[in-house]
């Protein structure tokens, strides 16, 4: 929802629905507080004990309307045109987003990785999440030995079946454990998705995003926020993004899937031809 002020326009969150509502309420107060100053314009000098008392509170309520109305309209103000307002920093985080994005296809390309992404859970050597991307569209099974520090992982025969790599939103996902006291760690998909909330309505990452199970299969939809016109430049410019090495948000649901679950979460297929990008996913023990 926007709305355009004075030739700018505005986006519509929560905090600034907020702040336009009080700015309409401080409007309608100070109009009232005009209204009773005219009200007392016209009774003018008197000496009469009734419109002596009617003035009294007329000026009461004047004092009253024009000091609620200034308190509104400052607080008002200040939440329609400040709360949730582009800054650097997102400004950056836009930035960096397409351009780790471009980067990624560009090394992921050089090297001839083609398979789809897996996310695997802290085991098997893995002392926190990583993201294991196949060399081969067929092959989809991570080595069953792994350590922090990989991120080469060499065949027998001098060839490369994957890149171990750090996902792009694990520190997010571990901001977000660290805000809410609490751990992902085999809470459940359900469960992590009511935490996850926080990408919604705390951060506003996301526009929303939903796991739904579906024929043996994870459905997960996801839509940006703040950084839709970044998600968009990437789809159209590096549409591989979606499967292969997946932007902030995604990765970040992604990875606290398999925490949350303790399962390797891997990409089957992504339609990422809307805004609202698809993924089906598999949930496989490693």
């Amino acid at each position: 929802m926007e709305l355009k002020i004075l030739g700018r326009t505005i986006h519509l969150g929560t905090g600034r629905i907020f702040g336009l509502s009080l700015v309409i309420v401080g409007a309608i107060l100070l109009f009232m507080a005009l209204d009773a100053q005219g009200k007392i314009s016209n009774i003018g000098s008197t000496n009469d004990p009734i419109l002596q008392n009617r003035l009294a509170t007329l000026g009461d309520q004047r004092d009253t309307y024009l000091v609620s109305s200034i308190g509104m309209l400052f607080v008002g103000v200040f939440g329609l045109f400040v709360l949730r307002e582009p800054s650097t920093p997102r400004t950056i985080s836009e930035s960096q987003m397409i351009g780790a994005a471009r980067t990624a296809d560009e090394m992921i390309s050089g090297f001839s990785i083609a398979g789809n992404s897996s996310y695997l859970p802290a085991r098997h050597g893995l002392t926190k999440e990583k993201m294991f991307i196949p060399a081969s569209a067929n092959l989809a099974v991570p080595p069953s030995a792994l350590s922090d520090d990989l991120v080469l992982s060499p065949g027998k025969d001098g060839s490369t079946p994957g890149l171990l790599l750090e996902p792009s939103g694990l520190e997010l996902m571990n901001r977000i454990e660290a805000e809410l006291a609490t751990s992902l760690a085999d809470a459940g998909l359900e469960a992590a998705e009511g935490m996850l909330q926080i990408l919604k309505h705390g951060l506003g990452v996301l526009e929303d995003f939903h796991f739904k199970e579906r024929d043996d299969r994870t459905i997960l939809r996801i839509e940006y926020a703040s950084l839709l016109d970044a998600c968009r430049t990437i789809r159209r410019e590096k549409p591989d993004t979606c499967r292969r090495a997946q932007c902030i948000g995604c990765s970040c649901l992604l990875t606290a899937a398999a925490k949350a679950t303790g399962k390797m979460v891997q990409v089957e297929s992504v339609d990422n031809s809307q805004d609202t990008v698809v993924f089906t996913l598999a949930l496989r023990e490693w």
